[in-house]
């Protein structure tokens, strides 16, 4: 399975990097793709002991994106999450319209926590931050690469902000040229 997913995500990078991986945009609920994101990973939460709170308002406009990759987004996002979030811990997902009418999108959790050297190793491909919560065999030190690369394909960008011992909150921007208003 490991295997499988490593596979995967250097075939993404190999098409990302020779600019021919294929996005079908289309207008997609914000709220709905969390939600079925949410569910996939409900079981693996629950099993660490972590629990995942949605706080999204229903007036979000849809957001012009291909389906499959916001997935894979929130996917990664959250996974990294549980993965570094000891028993009892929280991850929470937040979304709202910045002063600009941007579209962000939050995925925080109460997790480990990393340096601002960790933020720079975990956004390196095939970059892996050494903790000893990680479960064993798990990720490929692509995950963070691919999602920040996926978003920039979407026009958005991607900011980590972490304080070691207290947690880590990643921030997706997608400007409102995106929102189907």
């Amino acid at each position: 399975k490991h295997l499988l997913q490593l596979i995967d995500d250097i075939l993404d990078v190999s098409a990302i990097e020779a600019g021919e991986l294929s996005v079908d945009e289309v207008a997609v609920n914000i709220e709905d793709i969390i939600s079925a994101c949410q569910s996939l990973v409900e079981q693996r939460a629950a099993a660490a002991g972590i629990s995942i709170y949605i706080k999204v308002p229903n007036a979000i406009p849809p957001l012009f994106i291909d389906e499959r990759r916001i997935k894979q987004i929130f996917l990664n996002l959250l996974t990294n999450s549980i993965k570094f979030t000891p028993e009892g811990g929280s991850v929470t997902i937040e979304s709202g319209l910045n002063d600009k009418g941007d579209l962000v999108i939050s995925v925080a959790d109460t997790g480990i926590g990393m340096t601002s050297d960790d933020i720079s190793i975990a956004l390196t491909q095939f970059g892996q931050v050494d903790h000893s919560l990680i479960r064993k065999n798990e990720g490929t030190g692509l995950g963070l690469p691919i999602t920040k690369s996926l978003v920039e394909m979407h026009d958005g960008s991607l900011e980590i902000s972490s304080t070691p011992g207290e947690g880590t909150k990643v921030s997706l921007t997608f400007p409102s040229t995106r929102l189907h208003q």
